[in-house]
């Protein structure tokens, strides 16, 4: 019960929270109500205030004329022409702006839309206007009125308007993403002079002197930059940056052996030891070398008079470079560590010998793939200068890709224990694809080459990494986390039962690899530059669909959607769980329901509760019943033909729980069989027999035919009795007998007087059916054996002869 303090503070705590939600509306509320207790007193009628701030301060008009200007100057940026080495970079800058605007319309009208709701709402409070006959309202009614209607107009039109603006952005989008998609199928089919042919080095030699003036000019701004790093006071910054670099390299360095000790101490013996300190060591990397990079290059930049845009942007591409080429360094260190029981992959020494350089030649590759990025963008060189860069990129990085797979065959067929049947599979694959990209050069394709080389080299990193941490979270799954591992155990202390902590051991690796592949398919996707912001634009898309948003009235298929769907029936099942366990523990005890009301009322909760579940399902997929028409249609024709018999059940069912005819615990005779029922679903209700077995019977049986319900669900416990006695004999006598009888039966309750009754006359043979009820507590069915002996002895000891059928000879349950 709520005590009375805080009854009489509920009302201001109600109206803090609301002030705190809304406070524009409390403040324009309280004023509202000021002014109406002043007219009520003597003051005259003041102009009505707004009830709500104006919607203006959230959707201003200077915001709506910078979406309305920068999507025109979108579009127009995208129709003017450009180099083809310009394309693929202008358009992608302008589908970042068109995604920006996209975003923020989707942003505004979530937020404006629920106040054209709340003006609805307060016009409906105030009513229509008084008609000619009526009354005249209050003038500040009537302004008020006004004034809403107003502000509801503005909020339509304001609405109006970023739904045109989200229209025109997303077509945007839709077009900058087809023709981004052209321009990079053109790029790629794009065949230039054959480096092998006079043409190409006679082109080039045309245009050689634009392009070394150019380059010149680079080399220049990079020499003054560094004269000037080391100059004066200023040296003193440079070299600070350097020893911080350097120092974090250091200590980079000297980290595995701490890492590997801290992992030993904390994790167990096994194959999660190398793979987390695999794992460790490969973040402290990327975070050493991108720090690193950064501070160093930050001191030499830092107020340098000489450096220009074009030096800082080349700095900034090799900077994104340079955490993949701390990662590749790392790799190559852990996976080829000098003992052998810290390799996540076993392998022999001698291979891990000869592949030790490996990393090295990859890390200096990326090095080199992040000037090749400035220079195929922002150098400002013609094009064949370019392509021939990205020829010889092409050509030098390629036999790396065979390297490996060649050094795993010279050790199997040294017979060094490694496994031969992986090794050619992969040999092959590099070599058609370095063969694949040295004829792509030598013919001209050469953007063909350099993308399918940048490629395999941004998914071999990725695909790296992504196992390394798909097999730590496998291992902590099946050391660390179970019931027998070191933190399930706790978790059990804790309370958790055994099993799901097990279950959840399993369940969440295996969703951490599906998120894992989300991602894989993602940066596959999203090119061979490796933007971390495209990269996510396409998670976001897998996640929740385009603009995270589905169109009205369809259905939303997404991977949050399918998660939630997938989420839900399980947190519904445990909600109904501990619902059912407060109604069987806390709420009946405290009322006089029997077994079979309880039943009924759990059973109605559960299958509400699961219906809404399905609702909320529906709902996160946008299913309406708008969309749900044809199945509706559908339906109405399968119930017509074939589902007639299961609708009659599932109906009855509801009508079983509803008037419980019958209960749980009654004992029955349906269709040729006695029994009591153990359960009432919604199409069928189970009926124990006598002999252990249990009858199935559709629940229409029990509206459609007659049922005996030979025990009254609000006494349970009760049975019956049915003698057959000749009709010679006295039939007064031996009713008598058996009231006697019964009631002098040990374990036959004396509350409930028994009862005897003359059920039929046929044949020259009386039935006689005498009703009692076992004590509280005992099995009625044994009650009724003690009952049916004393009633035979009762009868022999008084000469009332008595048959008993064949087919009552079964006792009731």
């Amino acid at each position: 019960m709520i005590s009375k303090p805080f009854r009489a503070f509920f009302p201001v705590l109600a109206v803090l929270f609301l002030g705190l939600l809304f406070p524009p509306l409390l403040s324009h509320s309280q004023v509202w109500a000021a002014e109406t207790d002043t007219k009520q007193v003597s003051q005259p009628a003041t102009p009505a205030t707004p009830l709500i701030s104006d919607i203006s301060a959230v959707a201003t008009d200077a915001t709506l004329d910078q979406i309305n200007n920068e999507i025109r100057a979108i579009y127009q940026d995208s129709l003017k022409n450009y180099s083809k080495s310009e394309n693929a970079a202008v358009f992608a800058a302008l589908l970042k702006r068109a995604t920006a605007v996209s975003t923020l319309t989707d942003a505004l009208l979530a937020k404006i839309k629920p106040y054209e709701s709340v003006y609805q709402n307060f016009l409906d409070i105030l009513g229509q206007p008084p008609g000619k006959d009526a009354p005249p309202e209050a003038a500040s009614i009537t302004e008020q009125r006004k004034t809403l209607a107003a502000k509801q107009r503005d909020i339509s039109g304001r609405i109006t308007r970023l739904k045109l603006y989200q229209l025109e952005a997303q077509q945007l989008v839709d077009e900058l993403r087809q023709h981004g998609t052209a321009i990079q199928q053109a790029t790629l089919t794009q065949r230039f002079p054959s480096p092998l042919g006079i043409p190409f080095w006679t082109q080039l030699i045309a245009t050689s002197g634009d392009d070394t003036d150019r380059f010149s000019s680079i080399v220049q701004e990079t020499g003054a930059v560094l004269i000037e790093a080391f100059r004066g006071t200023h040296a003193l910054w440079t070299l600070g940056g350097l020893v911080v670099g350097g120092l974090l390299l250091t200590l980079y360095f000297f980290c595995h052996h701490p890492v590997r000790m801290l992992v030993a101490r904390f994790l167990p013996t096994g194959r999660i030891r190398p793979i987390a300190a695999t794992v460790l060591c490969a973040a402290i990397s990327v975070a050493a070398w991108a720090f690193a990079f950064r501070i160093v290059w930050g001191a030499i930049a830092f107020n340098n008079p000489a450096l220009g845009e074009d030096l800082d942007t080349l700095a900034d591409m090799v900077a994104s470079q340079v955490p993949l080429c701390g990662f590749v360094i790392e790799l190559g260190i852990s996976l080829l560590a000098s003992k052998p029981e810290w390799r996540v992959f076993p392998m022999p020494d001698k291979v891990a010998h000869n592949l030790r350089l490996f990393p090295i030649w990859f890390a200096v590759a990326l090095i080199v793939r992040g000037v090749l990025r400035y220079v195929d963008t922002k150098s400002g060189l013609s094009i064949l200068p370019v392509q021939l860069l990205d020829g010889l990129y092409t050509l030098a990085v390629s036999p790396l890709l065979f390297a490996i797979p060649r050094q795993l065959r010279i050790s199997a067929e040294e017979g060094s224990g490694s496994h031969p049947t992986v090794a050619p599979f992969l040999r092959t694959i590099a070599m058609t694809i370095s063969i694949v990209c040295w004829l792509a050069v030598l013919s001209g394709y050469i953007p063909l080459a350099y993308t399918i080389i940048s490629w395999v080299s941004v998914m071999a990193i990725t695909m790296t990494a992504l196992l390394l941490l798909a097999l730590l979270a496998t291992a902590l799954g099946s050391s660390v986390f179970p019931s027998h591992g070191p933190i399930g155990q706790h978790l059990v202390q804790l309370g958790l039962a055994a099993r799901l902590v097990d279950q959840a051991s399993v369940v969440i690796p295996g969703l951490i690899s599906v998120f894992l592949l989300v991602v894989a398919f993602s940066v596959a996707t999203a090119g061979a530059d490796f933007d971390p912001t495209q990269v996510g634009n396409r998670i976001l898309f897998i996640f929740r669909g385009q603009n995270g948003a589905s169109t009205e009235g369809s259905f939303n298929i997404s991977l949050d959607t399918i998660l939630l769907c997938a989420v839900l029936p399980i947190i519904g099942h445990y909600a109904i769980r501990i619902l059912k366990n407060w109604f069987r523990q806390r709420f009946f005890p405290t009322t006089r329901l029997d077994i079979g009301a309880q039943a009924s009322i759990l059973s109605i909760i559960t299958y509400s509760a699961w219906i809404l579940v399905g609702l909320s399902m529906a709902s996160a997929l946008g299913v309406t019943m708008k969309s749900m028409t044809w199945v509706v249609s559908a339906l109405s024709v399968g119930i017509g033909f074939g589902l007639q018999s299961i609708v009659q059940n599932f109906v009855s069912g509801i009508i079983l729980m509803a008037e419980r005819p019958v209960s749980i615990g009654d004992v029955v005779d349906i269709a040729g069989a006695h029994g009591e029922v153990a359960r009432i679903s919604v199409r069928s209700t189970n009926i124990k027999l006598a002999d252990g077995s249990t009858m199935i019977v559709p629940n229409s049986q029990f509206i459609t035919s007659a049922v005996r319900n030979a025990t009254r669900a609000e006494k349970p416990g009760v049975f019956t009795l049915t003698l057959q006695l000749p009709f010679a004999s006295d039939l007064q006598k031996a009713m008598d007998v058996m009231v006697a009888t019964l009631a002098a039966c040990k374990n036959v309750d004396p509350q409930l007087a028994p009862t005897v009754s003359i059920s039929s006359v046929t044949d020259g043979s009386a039935l006689l059916t005498g009703t009692a009820r076992a004590r509280t507590g005992l099995d009625p069915a044994a009650v009724r054996s003690e009952a049916l002996y004393d009633l035979w002895q009762a009868f022999q000891n008084n000469h009332i002869p008595i048959t008993v059928p064949t087919s009552l000879a079964a006792p009731n349950s």
